[in-house]
């Protein structure tokens, strides 16, 4: 029966992307940006469940579990990160894609510092650390999968694997965007629904309760530095930093660019804050922090912490809903990876093949491009993913996000700072990212001496940044038409947008 519905729900999801792609345009816009018609609403869903991944309901909680809520940093300081963008640096990239014609985030910045180079070392980098992350969404369905039936993981991964391919070749970012609304209702449902159940069900003093077993059974698990000491404050601190970095993950960043007007921009934020942060992300935390702990004491490994909720769900709920709540994982797998997949095709097409390789190609070999390289890039993502295992919640703090941070320094200096040059931005990305990729490989003990025990965003990003500002101090300003196409012109455009 799990493998039957499981089939059905993935069906349901195939038709939407086909019926998308039946009613699409046949534009390179349409396909990478959504033909930049995504409103408010869709794109609240669009950017929630683009983030709000199986890491979400297994790695989140399972990180909460094992080490308390210190972790929970991480979020706010994402959710804060998230606003920033939209209330910032969206209207200004938004506003020069929309003016130029551009269609990713890395062709607004090799524009800006007037750069091939700079293009494909942004290219590259980001796919670098986008494309192992990709991989951990099928996997985290395969935990799940294997909690609810037993068969090994690597089935549920590939399930989902398959269905991140139909989706992407054939609907394009308008159609994940969509998809993404469908996606999270059962995602949201599956999610609260089994913290309610359960806290109903296996708690009968609730949740005030439950935290009362914890403070006279486990009482560390209640307040930081954690079970296992590990998060001090200044981690903590640090690990706040690391979720502010969230306005440079390149999947969120490009969905800025699919914006229909500027109003997007002015009521986003405050949704971003009421219902991503004080209400969605209440919830896994409440479950890895109080209810999981209180249910089932006693787990002491990480693999075993990250499928805890499903393995609560499905010894103590009825089979049809632990059916179903694995169903919720696999539209959050999808949901996040289809739009992770979406902008590694834009960069692979965009930003490679056409921005280096081919300038002259049109809008059909360009979309073929985008399509055909996600299935290079889901093959990669999941190889790499399965080569190198370790905790869901750790591969995208440690990982992931601080190889991302690496073209914040350009990003934020192209958009803000018109003495910002293309020197500066080569230099200071190449520095970070090979510091970081040192800096992670190079271990002793265990520990990163090269990143000074600190974490990995931290140095790179403050490296980057010096080299970034020093090097454009010393060397000749962007031409005079650069400054007045990224600066004047898109001032005088949004002044414009907003008396309308």
């Amino acid at each position: 029966m799990a493998i039957l519905s499981l089939v059905l729900f993935g069906l349901v999801i195939v038709a939407m992307a086909a019926y998308g792609y039946k009613i699409s345009a046949r534009t390179a816009e349409d396909y990478m940006l959504g033909g930049r018609t995504i409103g408010v609403v869709v794109m609240f869903f669009f950017v929630l469940f683009a983030v709000s991944s199986s890491w979400t309901f297994y790695g989140f909680p399972g990180m909460l579990y094992l080490h308390g809520p210190g972790y929970v940093f991480f979020i706010w300081g994402s959710v804060a990160g998230f606003a920033a963008l939209y209330m910032f640096i969206g209207p200004r990239m938004w506003a020069v894609s929309r003016l130029n014609g551009f269609l990713s985030p890395v062709e607004v910045l090799s524009e800006r510092y007037e750069s091939k180079a700079l293009r494909i070392i942004l290219s590259l980098s980001i796919l670098a650390f986008i494309v192992p992350y990709v991989g951990i969404q099928p996997l985290g369905v395969g935990v799940g999968f294997e909690a609810l039936t037993g068969i090994s993981a690597i089935w549920g991964a590939l399930y989902t694997a398959i269905l991140l391919v139909l989706i992407v070749l054939l609907g394009g970012m308008r159609i994940v965007a969509w998809v993404n609304i469908f996606l999270g209702i059962v995602y949201v449902s599956a999610l609260l629904g089994s913290l309610v159940w359960v806290v109903s069900a296996l708690l009968p003093e609730g949740l005030t309760g439950a935290a009362q077993y914890l403070l006279k059974n486990n009482p560390a698990q209640l307040s930081a530095p954690g079970p296992r000491g590990m998060f001090t404050p200044v981690l903590m601190a640090g690990t706040f930093i690391v979720g502010l970095i969230a306005f440079s993950w390149p999947h969120i960043a490009i969905g800025v660019m699919t914006a229909r007007d500027k109003t997007l921009f002015k009521w986003f934020p405050l949704l971003i804050f009421l219902f991503g942060g004080l209400f969605f992300y209440v919830i896994p935390f409440l479950w890895g922090s109080i209810v999981a702990p209180a249910v089932k004491p006693g787990i002491t490994t990480v693999a075993e912490a990250d499928r805890i909720v499903q393995t609560i769900i499905t010894e103590h709920l009825p089979p049809w809903f632990s059916i179903f709540v694995v169903m919720g994982v696999v539209a959050a797998a999808v949901s996040t990876a289809a739009v992770q997949l979406m902008t590694s095709g834009v960069i692979v097409a965009r930003d490679i093949v056409q921005g280096v390789f081919k300038p002259d190609a049109d809008d059909r070999t360009i979309t073929s491009w985008a399509r055909y390289s996600v299935v290079i890039i889901i093959v990669l993502s999941m190889a790499v993913s399965v080569w190198q295992t370790q905790a869901m919640a750790l591969y995208l703090t440690d990982v992931s996000i601080p190889g991302f941070a690496q073209w914040a320094p350009a990003l934020v200096g192209g958009l803000f700072w018109k003495r910002g040059t293309k020197q500066g931005a080569i230099a200071g990305t190449l520095a970070g990212v090979i510091y970081l990729a040192l800096g992670l490989v190079f271990t002793v003990g265990g520990k990163r001496v090269l990143l000074l025990n600190l974490h990995p965003v931290m140095p790179t990003l403050l490296l980057n940044t010096i080299i970034y500002i020093v090097v454009s101090k010393l060397t000749p300003p962007p031409s005079e038409s650069i400054q007045e196409q990224f600066f004047e012109e898109v001032d005088a455009f949004l002044r414009a947008e907003g008396s309308r």
